[in-house]
């Protein structure tokens, strides 16, 4: 990567064996005037109430409003958080929990609590708590019935 300054323009130019692009560093500047407030996992399901539903009775997301008819579309949400829950005849859910990668990352406080609570209800972990001393996190995970890999975490501090 190299910088070039020219009378009119910098340019930010990024090389390698393929390809070279050239980014307008004055134009860059505008882009950060904007501020995202917010990021959602999009979640592609098979049976739409059936997700809906393990999300709000059993990980305790509130019940949202309800898109399409049949209801198809729903932004169940937790303390703010939201996850999007889709259902379209014809494109399948495509999950990333049976590639043992995460589909969802929830940072939380109180997840021992949380965790027990899981477990009353009979939930099946992917993995129970487990401390990940690389990045000072305790994470558990869970399948959601698509087999959607959501992760909820702790810094290890709490």
């Amino acid at each position: 990567m190299r910088y070039s300054n020219t009378a009119r323009q910098k340019l930010l130019i990024y090389r390698d064996q393929q390809t070279t692009v050239a980014f307008n560093c004055v134009e860059r500047e505008k882009l950060k005037s904007m501020k995202i407030i917010g990021s959602a996992p999009y979640l592609r399901v098979s049976n739409f109430m059936d997700s809906l539903n393990f999300y709000v009775d059993v990980l305790g997301f509130d019940r949202p409003p309800l898109w399409g008819d049949p209801p198809s579309f729903a932004m169940p949400s937790k303390d703010g958080f939201v996850i999007m829950l889709s259902y379209e005849e014809g494109k399948p859910p495509v999950p990333n929990g049976p590639m043992k990668e995460w589909d969802a990352y929830f940072w939380c406080e109180g997840l021992d609590e949380y965790f027990l609570g899981l477990k009353e209800q009979g939930v099946t972990f992917i993995h129970e708590i487990e401390k990940r001393a690389s990045y000072r996190m305790r994470e558990l995970a869970v399948s959601d019935p698509d087999g959607h890999m959501i992760v909820f975490a702790e810094d290890m501090e709490n």
